[in-house]
């Protein structure tokens, strides 16, 4: 009987180790970001500063974007901000012909650079067409 108690109470103290260890696990400091940290959505408001760029969301709306070996890629159709509300990107529509073919991809504010009116970016037509399609 004596071993019998002893057996339980020992794996009564191995239970009790394996749940405090999954609780400190569950508890670290090491957070996991949330799917929901990276979503860009489209930035509805019109006055809204794209502050990268010294323009107004409405402003960057429709401006030609223009690739690195200086032929026109497309034109920006949306600016994107995270969860903050903050312009993080833009839908730019490319490719195809009399609205034909045409699909939208997402350029990272950081890859472009307003210059004379246009945004200009480092990649060029052919690389930005094989960007995935946003389907925003």
């Amino acid at each position: 009987m004596k071993r019998m108690t002893v057996a339980i109470a020992l794996f009564g103290l191995t239970m009790a180790s394996a749940q405090q260890a999954a609780a400190q696990d569950q508890t670290s400091g090491t957070a996991t970001p949330s799917a929901s940290a990276n979503v860009l959505v489209p930035i509805e408001k019109d006055d809204v500063p794209v502050n990268s760029l010294n323009l107004m969301v409405d402003q960057v709306e429709d401006l030609d974007v223009i690739g690195a070996d200086g032929k026109a890629i497309g034109e920006v159709e949306d600016v994107l901000g995270d969860q903050t509300g903050q312009p993080k990107a833009v839908v730019v529509e490319v490719g195809g012909f009399l609205g034909v073919g045409e699909k939208n991809v997402i350029l990272m504010l950081n890859d472009v650079s307003l210059d004379m009116g246009k945004l200009r970016t480092q990649l060029t037509k052919e690389q930005i067409e094989t960007l995935p399609e946003y389907g925003g």
